[in-house]
């Protein structure tokens, strides 16, 4: 199978334990710059009795549990697949399944899971939907015995580990498999350890077909993470640089938003269960105003919800360590310590399950949809990526010598090119129906793709297209002086925050926060190390031609400065400006879906080896059927709710009046008008264009979602009318803070 998972195999066994917080300079060459910042908590053989932090990482198969559990041998033979990408062995994968098994069974595992993310959507999925697993006995026959039928045992077999099969015409696959082709394979992550989660063995995987193509998310965060390896070794080289790093690593850390609703409204909202947002809905009188709920003291259920998401968290090794309330009622946010990306990923796609069942349990919904009310801020998940060598260089940090200054300066040169040459591929990345309502609603960065280095560092790049050296940005730390003599001088960054950015620098990472809130963050990431390895290729080039690095950076400097921007994105002078600048403005998703297999981007993937051009053009049909799909729902599920439950309240609401027609005002014409919009949209729904998906897409954009919108603001405006217990659904304001009471 062609898997491409090298990078992942250079990746050694205790990935999660790699809590990047930030690098530092002066490191000892081979040493990870992580190590000194590790997360230190309790042994796997920690007491079942204690908090959080005594039981934590009790429950993950990492280096520590492999060097308990693993003959030493097969454990340095097993670290060296890692690095070098190298099959595990026959003889290996026998004693690894038997050393996990017994493992497993201690902790009370009685079956494992194949654990893998397939191209579901954005927007709208709900805590579990993003990954894909069947259920597995830890059960085997007991082939020596002759009797014809066979007794079985307790057992977990090599094969089972590190391979399954399934049925890949049954998961979106945009084409690459039929009915009668239909074969697909799930290979083990090796570079994301297994864990226990309750009584199942989780075993993170990738998702390929019988010819090797990908129909999941984390293949090509994988093969992007070799492309990132390859082209950054390339270009230390290229520069002369670093020679003894023989790995390049990506890391990801996210920060998931959400909103936690009662689970018995939730249930009374047919919206909220088939969309994952509210289609009508009127905001209380105090919604967001006056800032009062970012950071304000966690409603108690909510407080022991996330307290118990996060119990659960640390004990299969993601060590959650933030919780708040975020700037919307109702609206919150956790994230972890910083990792290599495919763990955390993985980790984030757990905690989505983890916060849906612990919920569950309390009586409470975590909704992820991106915009679940209208009117109030959304959800996003920023994903803060970064770049590193295995002797513990950072690319994205300044750094205090002329030669980390000089990386810096390079890679941002690489970064550059890559945002701007496959602007519409970064956008493409977060298109989807959910996030469409999010993106330029000025809580989130707009649909256009910039870079924010820094307005300092923009100076520094003007400099350096006008002849000026590499090196001479100034990185020192201001320090902030509070102006009281009971509080110390505070050191702050080096350029300020700017949060209407998409891709801004956050003091040693880029913070990609355009990434919706119910997304898988593999892909968004898998992109952000594509464009940037693109970047590092084209450089590379340069350099091996001969030509000076201060020139060819300069040179790549002076090609895509247009895609520095360090103004403000929330703007409306900035769309105008972008414009001038020849940056598109995708600002829904079938507009963007039509980059994403163009010519130009299946080249970028061929050549950095993460897709072929079927798969590419496999996913780009999937992001028309995923859209056309939700917007398919939620028109339907709009015309179920008006007609079945609004309609007959105008009706009742109507009835109260009719010994007192002088206090009627305007209802019956704006009741009225509901029931002539519900006949259009009806009506508008019989046309959609089933030909392709491409015109399905636009239509629903350009047609239906326009109509939809006219239909809720009578609703909305009946809903400000109406007696209020005749409203038929609850409330946006008993939604958004019954879980207080």
């Amino acid at each position: 199978l062609k898997l491409n998972l090298a990078q992942t195999n250079r990746q050694v066994a205790s990935s999660t334990q790699f809590r990047l917080l930030h690098h530092r300079e002066g490191r000892k060459p081979g040493r990870p710059p992580w190590r000194s910042h590790q997360f230190v908590m309790a042994s796997n053989g920690c007491k079942a009795s204690g908090d959080m932090l005594t039981k934590a990482q009790a429950n993950i198969y990492d280096d520590r549990a492999m060097a308990a559990t693993l003959p030493a041998d097969v454990h340095s033979r097993f670290k060296e697949c890692l690095k070098t990408g190298a099959p595990t062995s026959p003889a290996d994968q026998k004693v690894l399944a038997e050393a996990i098994f017994k493992w497993a069974r201690k902790l009370g595992a009685t079956s494992f899971a194949h654990w893998f993310f397939p191209l579901r959507g954005g927007g709208g999925a709900i805590g579990g939907s993003v990954s894909g697993l069947k259920y597995d006995a830890l059960v085997d026959l007991q082939w020596s015995s002759d009797s014809a039928i066979k007794p079985f045992e307790e057992a977990f077999p090599a094969d089972r580990l590190f391979v399954g099969e399934t049925d890949g015409s049954s998961f979106p696959n945009g084409g690459l498999r039929v009915t009668h082709a239909a074969a697909a394979f799930t290979t083990w992550d090796r570079g994301s350890p297994l864990f226990v989660h309750g009584d199942t063995l989780y075993i993170p995987c990738a998702f390929v077909t019988h010819l090797g193509t990908c129909i999941d998310q984390k293949t090509p965060l994988l093969r992007s993470s070799d492309a990132i390896s390859r082209q950054g070794l390339r270009l230390l080289k290229a520069m002369k640089r670093d020679q003894s790093a023989t790995c390049i690593y990506n890391y990801l850390g996210w920060e998931q938003e959400f909103f936690v609703v009662s689970a018995a409204l939730y249930k009374k909202r047919p919206d909220l269960i088939n969309c994952g947002r509210t289609l009508i809905g009127n905001l209380p009188e105090k919604n967001q105003q006056g800032e009062l709920h970012y950071f304000n003291t966690l409603p108690p259920s909510v407080k022991t919800l996330l307290d118990n998401i996060q119990a659960k968290m640390f004990l299969v090794g993601n060590p959650m360590i933030v919780k708040h309330n975020e700037v919307a009622p109702a609206q919150h946010e956790m994230s972890p310590i910083f990792c290599v990306s495919n763990a955390s990923a993985d980790s984030n796609v757990l905690f989505m399950q983890v916060a849906a069942e612990e919920a569950e349990k309390l009586g409470l919904h975590v909704l992820f949809h991106e915009k679940p009310f209208k009117g109030i801020n959304g959800s996003g998940k920023h994903c803060n990526w970064s770049v590193g060598t295995d002797t513990g260089a950072n690319f994205f940090a300044p750094g205090k010598t002329d030669a980390s200054s000089e990386l810096y300066v390079t890679a941002l040169a690489c970064l550059a090119y890559g945002l701007r040459q496959y602007n519409e591929l970064v956008r493409c990345t977060v298109a989807h129906a959910g996030n469409d309502h999010r993106l330029g609603a000025q809580e989130a960065p707009p649909a256009i793709i910039s870079l924010y280095p820094g307005q300092g560092f923009e100076a520094h790049v003007d400099a350096i297209i006008a002849g000026g050296p590499l090196v001479g940005y100034n990185s020192e730390k201001k320090m902030v002086n509070p102006g009281t003599r009971n509080t110390m001088a505070v050191p702050s960054g080096v350029e300020d925050r700017n949060r209407t950015a998409p891709f801004p620098h956050c003091g040693n990472r880029f913070e990609f926060r355009a990434v919706g809130s119910s997304q898988c963050c593999a892909m968004p990431v898998a992109i952000c190390n594509t464009m940037f390895a693109a970047g590092m290729a084209h450089l590379s080039g340069l350099l091996e031609s001969g030509m000076p690095l201060r020139d060819a950076v300069a040179k790549v400097y002076r090609e895509n400065r247009e895609i520095i921007f360090t103004g403000n994105g929330y703007s409306k002078e900035w769309p105008k400006e972008a414009a001038k600048r020849g940056l598109p403005n995708l600002n829904t998703t079938p507009l963007a879906a039509q980059q994403f297999n163009s010519y130009k981007n299946k080249s970028v993937f061929k050549e950095m080896g993460i897709f072929e051009p079927e798969e590419v053009d496999a996913r780009a049909e999937l992001m028309y059927e995923d859209y056309n799909v939700l917007l398919s729902t939620e028109a339907q599920t709009l015309v179920r709710m008006v007609e079945t439950g609004i309609v007959p309240a105008c009706a009742k609401d109507l009835a109260i009046y009719k010994d007192a027609p002088e206090l009627i005002g305007e209802r019956p014409a704006l009741y009225k008008s509901i029931i002539a919009e519900l006949a259009r949209l009806k009506e508008l729904l019989k046309h959609v264009p089933h030909d392709s998906p491409d015109d399905e897409a636009f239509y629903y954009c350009q047609t239906i979602k326009p109509a939809m919108e006219a239909l809720r603001d009578l609703v909305d405006q009946a809903e400000g009318v109406m007696q209020a217990d005749l409203y038929p659904y609850p409330t946006y304001e008993a939604l958004c803070y019954s879980h207080w009471v």
